[in-house]
């Protein structure tokens, strides 16, 4: 067995996403395992298509094995977000790749740049250029240029280099002996307006859905099938739409000292929504009132979503503490096994698994719960809503882990 690993969101699968699993099969792999966000994305934003619907699609189109990454490291940069991916698949104890695909393609380069990004002196150097009004991306690039020179820097200039360097330097992190691979990214530039023949970002094909618009073209006909025929369709407008009510009530509610607790809050960005919320009457205003050049929408769309999912600096798990599987097929069961004599963190099939672990673990799953509460109420129709016996919370009437055979 040779089992290569993928951090993603499939948000939702596309025909770019079949590359990348495609080139994964020609590298040798025998398996294929995902971790996956959940419902909730990097962006700050519910996810287009439920995380069930999204792992069906996963696993008809390549993939073996989909575990969940958690919403807390889901819903975060790009360093914290690699760093619960790798941490996950590590834990695993049987994966022999990462695999990832960059504006780059070239792994030594990536690793030379995650190296340079973990240089002594760095720290200071990204601090004074943060006091200067820059975003973070932007005040360790120009520390990389200062300290190792432009070459280096370049590559740190585009998300999905960005991405990888995270990976890279979470593996050198854990001293993990999962081997890194990187591939040229296929087709369009992330977040891209711009088709190419049938490939397209995945936020382009987000905009084609919140248009009512035929994907066909650009997503396989495996997921196409589950995504025309899901029972939770995204509803007109998107998802986030139907939550930003909530959102600005939440907010208004919220004192200084609670909106200060908030993650990702520093240098008095607090004052500024705290301030914003109250002028505000829709998102995009309120979003457009916090702005500013050192901090970017991704950044305050992820801590607007924070406040809403109730999350708090001091909260956050600094490691997954579980294994979350959402499905497999045959040769996902397999990994299963290998995994099962060598897995570093318990692995949680079902709901009632989580009720023989640590209090920690249970509140890490509850925080879980609470926010598929949430995105359920983004759907076209509300869900039907059951009980969640960790602590008698409501969740959604979801399934647990899947076998779904090919």
């Amino acid at each position: 067995m040779k089992i290569t690993g993928v951090i993603c969101e499939f948000n939702p699968f596309h025909n770019g996403h079949e590359y990348l699993l495609k080139k994964i099969k020609e590298d040798g792999a025998s398996h294929i395992a995902v971790c996956m966000s959940g419902n909730f994305t990097q962006r700050g934003e519910p996810a287009v298509y439920n995380k069930y619907d999204r792992c069906r699609a996963a696993l008809q189109c390549g993939a073996d094995l989909v575990i969940e990454l958690p919403v807390t490291f889901a819903l975060s940069g790009a360093e914290r977000f690699a760093w619960g991916g790798v941490s996950l698949l590590d834990s695993l104890g049987c994966i022999d790749e990462l695999f990832f695909g960059s504006e780059s393609g070239d792994t030594a380069l990536l690793s030379r740049a995650a190296a340079a990004a973990d240089a002594p002196g760095l720290s200071e150097l990204i601090v004074k250029n943060l006091s200067g009004g820059m975003t973070f991306a932007a005040a360790r690039q120009a520390a990389v240029a200062e300290l190792c020179g432009e070459g280096l820097s370049a590559v740190l200039s585009q998300p999905n280099n960005i991405l990888g360097v995270e990976y890279i330097r979470a593996l050198n992190r854990l001293g993990s002996s999962i081997k890194p691979v990187s591939v040229l990214r296929m087709g369009v530039s992330h977040d891209s307006g711009d088709v190419s023949g049938n490939f397209a970002s995945a936020s382009y094909i987000r905009g084609m859905i919140g248009k009512d618009q035929d994907i066909s073209k650009f997503v396989t006909e495996k997921a196409y099938d589950i995504f025309s025929g899901t029972d939770d369709p995204p509803p007109p407008g998107g998802r986030k739409e139907k939550l930003i009510p909530m959102l600005l009530y939440r907010l208004r509610m919220m004192s200084a000292e609670e909106t200060a607790g908030l993650p990702e809050i520093s240098e008095g960005l607090e004052n500024r929504i705290y301030s914003a919320v109250r002028k505000a009457v829709g998102y995009e205003e309120l979003v457009g009132l916090i702005k500013s050049k050192r901090y970017t929408r991704a950044r305050i769309e992820r801590i607007l979503m924070y406040a809403l999912l109730g999350f708090r600096k001091e909260s956050l798990p600094e490691k997954p503490g579980y294994i979350r599987v959402l499905g497999f097929n045959e040769r996902g069961r397999e990994i299963l096994r290998l995994a099962g004599k060598n897995n570093r963190l318990p692995i949680i099939m079902k709901y009632s698994d989580i009720k023989k672990h640590s209090r920690m673990i249970r509140e890490e799953y509850e925080t879980e719960c609470r926010a598929d509460d949430i995105y359920a109420l983004t759907g076209k129709n509300i869900h039907p809503c059951g009980i969640n016996m960790t602590r008698g919370l409501l969740r959604p009437n979801i399934p647990d882990s899947q076998s779904i055979l090919n």
